[in-house]
């Protein structure tokens, strides 16, 4: 009984040595394995500092200006979404490198600063970029000028009051500044086409009751449809007015609204609003 109560003895204490070595060597090693990324730490860190100071130079390229205000042409989302990937993969915090906070080196906490400024810079690059999109989608060539307001842009055949109402509303989230006041600019021309749109509807639904013309119509308010759309950007929606327009002077024997307006279709508009597009009632 003696003897294989000993040996029962000596291989549990073996096996409890043989544990206690592995557990030694396993913290040793971590250990080790734990300085080494201490040191790495140190000596990577400080090369990150470059890389924040090269994405910084980046980001100042995605203006077309010193003071960072306007986009510069042709800016993308994708060209955005790379560098803040790219700013995404500069390693500056204890996490990044598995290690404890008060075994960075001492100038960590500056790099940190500087990584979450290029973050905040990038976040309102892609805040604006957003906005510029979504402001594009409202006209059927986009806005051929994010730099100064030009007054030439076409709004959709159907775009909605609400459509650039949600574009507004995301601009309210930003300051006061040039770039918003640009982009307020542009809502204003739509806007105003969206106006003169709604005008025309109205007015068609007074002087047209199915398809025949109602007691509404005369002489004056006929020439006043005439004069708003020959102002008409979007060719699709003048070529219904145009019919509807056609519709009433048939019947009135006006004459055919379409051979009076050919020469009004390569117009031009300037920066500033007409008497119509700025809401002036103008009897129709």
């Amino acid at each position: 009984m003696g003897k294989p109560l000993f040996k029962t003895l000596t291989v549990l204490i073996v096996g409890i040595g043989a544990v206690a070595i592995c557990l030694l060597g396993y913290r040793q090693n971590n250990q080790k394995q734990y300085e080494q990324r201490v040191a790495y730490a140190q000596t990577a860190i400080a090369a990150e500092k470059d890389s924040l100071t090269s994405i910084a130079d980046e980001i100042s390229q995605l203006y077309s200006n010193d003071d960072q205000t306007f986009l510069k042409k042709d800016l993308t989302e994708d060209d955005v979404s790379k560098l803040v990937a790219k700013l995404a993969a500069v390693k500056v915090s204890a996490d990044d490198y598995g290690i404890e906070d008060d075994a960075l080196p001492s100038e960590s906490t500056e790099i940190q600063e500087q990584k979450a400024t290029l973050d905040d810079q990038l976040k309102d690059v892609e805040a604006k970029i957003k906005v510029q999109s979504a402001a594009d989608a409202l006209f059927t060539k986009g806005v051929s000028n994010w730099q100064k307001a030009e007054n030439d842009v076409i709004i959709k055949g159907d775009l909605k009051d609400t459509d650039v109402g949600n574009v507004r509303e995301n601009l309210n989230f930003f300051d006061d500044s040039a770039w918003k006041e640009l982009v307020t600019t542009y809502l204003g021309y739509a806007d105003a086409q969206l106006d003169r749109i709604a005008k025309l509807d109205e007015s068609f639904k007074r002087m047209l009751k199915d398809d025949v013309v109602t007691s509404e119509v005369t002489l004056d308010k006929y020439l006043a449809v005439v004069d708003s759309i020959s102002q008409v950007r979007n060719e699709e929606l003048k070529e219904k007015y145009t019919k509807l327009a056609d519709s009433i002077s048939t019947q009135m024997g006006y004459g055919y609204y379409s051979n009076t307006t050919t020469s009004t279709t390569t117009e031009t508009y300037s920066d500033t609003y007409s008497e119509s597009e700025t809401g002036t009632d103008t009897g129709y």
